[in-house]
């Protein structure tokens, strides 16, 4: 990663009045100008002078994977810029979207509430929750100016609630390419003299050829349970449904340019064909549905397993590392997407640019425009650095060709832990799991393992070919539309999740298929697809 030292320079401008005088004078929204004149508006660089100390409280997720301290880096370098004292909640993973639904639901929230998904923004924003950005303009004009910007003003458009933006986006600053794809240990496809699979069944034999090879080990699984599983798979085989993290089977396909709910068109029966006879012939754990990350990452790296179809960034971060301390040259890697002998598409998703969570103000809080101007500074030139990479000269510096350059120090204290990159977030508390909302991830390709980075590169190639695609944001739609969707979805999701495993572990035969698909019918899959093609139309 690449950059001036901006907030150096920035330090030196601004130490000039008068120019200080401009820039406060140009801190209003997009599009103002002219008329009476205005009092100057508070810049950031004075705002710590001017207001007494606060404390303001925030929640969000606490990652196993990077946990982070109440008192860490960032709170305390925010607290000498700004005079506010962040009182972190900081609540592990697993409990989180329970007591963040809780806190949404009672309306007891705290100042900030951070991991807010966009349909608990849709939700609770028309009943008051929120703070509108749009009512705090001077505050918020970093950051308007980023997500108006021709490259995301159409996307953010469908952020918007009744005409209010009410949620700060994660962003996406500088990141490696990652995307779910086919990762294979390379070794043994080679041990097995299998060549690179190009089609979905040359997979499958592939596999067959390893469990032969290691016939006590199950070949691959996934994490976070069946759907999990599914929606690794179902788009990159022709079909679709659980894109990503999502928990609903309605995707958008851009053959037909609809959204569609997977489960119930043929193409879906070709992915749990796949999975059954997986299960079947000893190639698919049989624990998938209860698999974890914990216990996915730790057979990823000792060698019960030997394919997965993930985050392509655990390679170089957790498996492969891992694996060289095992045996040498045992690795995997990712491979291109896989042609689909059933339709003929060669595709695979990739996470949207950005991330859809949102970080939201308590409508209630009793400092609306001190946290407005906070958390837009996380989106300043200065705002990245210190929510990145923490304190400039002690935790990073920045060499004269602009590269940022880790502590050596702070690098070699994590270099055992298990993720070198997730144990220095953690201690200085920023990144994506930590306080950082616009997320530069240099950190991350310094520490990790060149094949990651090379593989970002790969990725990169195969989306500008059109083979990886963006996964697609889901429409806005109307409270009204909003709670029968809510209906509908609940009552798909409990006859879905109440049968797929049954098909999956053999103990209800694919022959019977069809009255699956006619049960989900049933619970109204058709008005489903009704309401998501309407709201996208409106959008269009």
């Amino acid at each position: 990663m690449k950059r001036k030292n901006v907030a150096r320079l920035l330090s030196v401008v601004l130490g000039l009045s008068v120019l200080t005088g401009v820039l406060a004078g140009c801190s209003g929204s997009p599009g103002e100008g002219g008329g009476e004149e205005k009092p100057p508006a508070k810049t950031q660089e004075n705002v710590s002078e001017e207001n007494e100390m606060i404390t303001v409280t925030l929640m969000r997720s606490q990652s196993a994977v990077q946990p982070m301290s109440e008192e860490n880096k960032v709170v305390d370098l925010i607290e000498k810029k700004f005079n506010i004292h962040l009182e972190l909640q900081l609540i592990p993973d697993a409990d989180y979207t329970t007591k963040r639904s809780v806190a949404l639901a009672s309306a007891d929230l705290p100042d900030i509430i951070m991991g807010v998904t966009i349909d608990e923004l849709r939700k609770y924003a028309p009943d008051g929750q929120f703070l509108n950005l749009y009512d705090y303009a001077d505050e918020t004009g970093d950051y308007m100016n980023i997500v108006n910007a021709q490259d995301r003003a159409a996307k953010t458009k469908t952020f918007e609630i009744e005409g209010g933006m009410y949620g700060f986006q994660t962003l996406e600053y500088n990141r490696i390419d990652l995307a779910p794809l086919v990762a294979l240990r390379m070794d043994r496809l080679e041990e097995a003299g299998v060549a690179v699979p190009t089609t979905w069944n040359e997979l499958y034999e592939a596999m067959l050829a390893i469990k032969k090879l290691y016939p006590d080990n199950y070949v691959f699984s996934t994490r976070n349970g069946t759907t999990y599983m599914i929606g690794q798979l179902a788009y990159a085989m022709g079909s679709g449904g659980f894109p990503c993290f999502s928990t609903s089977g309605m995707y958008y396909e851009p053959k037909e340019d609809k959204w569609l709910y997977g489960p119930t068109k043929e193409s879906f029966k070709t992915v749990i064909e796949f999975l059954a006879n997986s299960y079947r012939d000893g190639l698919l754990d049989a624990d998938y549905a209860s698999m974890d990350k914990d216990t996915e990452h730790e057979k990823l790296s000792n060698g019960s397993l030997s394919m997965v179809v993930d985050n392509n960034s655990f390679i170089g971060r957790v498996y492969n590392p891992a694996l060289s301390q095992i045996e040498a040259g045992a690795g995997f890697d990712i491979i291109e997407p896989l042609t689909s002998e059933v339709n003929g598409t060669k595709r695979a998703l990739r996470y949207e640019r950005d991330w859809t969570e949102f970080t939201c103000v308590n409508a209630d809080t009793k400092y609306p425009e001190r946290i407005m101007a906070l958390l837009n500074w996380m989106y300043t030139d200065e705002g990245i650095m210190v929510t990145n990479f923490g304190e400039e000269g002690v935790d990073y510096t920045v060499a004269d060709d602009g590269t940022i350059l880790t502590n050596p120090e702070l690098i070699e204290k994590h270099k055992n832990d298990a993720d070198v990159f997730s144990g220095i977030q953690g201690e200085l508390g920023v990144g994506l799991l930590g306080l950082g909302r616009y997320i530069d991830e240099a950190l991350y390709a310094e520490v990790s393992d060149p094949v990651f980075v090379e593989q970002g590169k790969v990725i990169r190639k195969w989306t500008e070919a059109g083979e990886v695609d963006y996964n697609s944001a889901v429409p806005y739609f109307s409270t009204q539309e909003q709670d029968e969707i809510t209906e509908l979805q609940q009552n798909i999701a409990n006859v879905f999740n109440s049968e797929i495993d049954s098909y999956i572990n053999g103990q209800k035969s694919l022959d019977d298929w069809d009255s699956l698909v006619d049960m989900l019918k049933q619970q109204g899959t058709e008005r489903l697809e009704e309401l998501y093609n309407t709201a996208y139309e409106r959008a269009k």
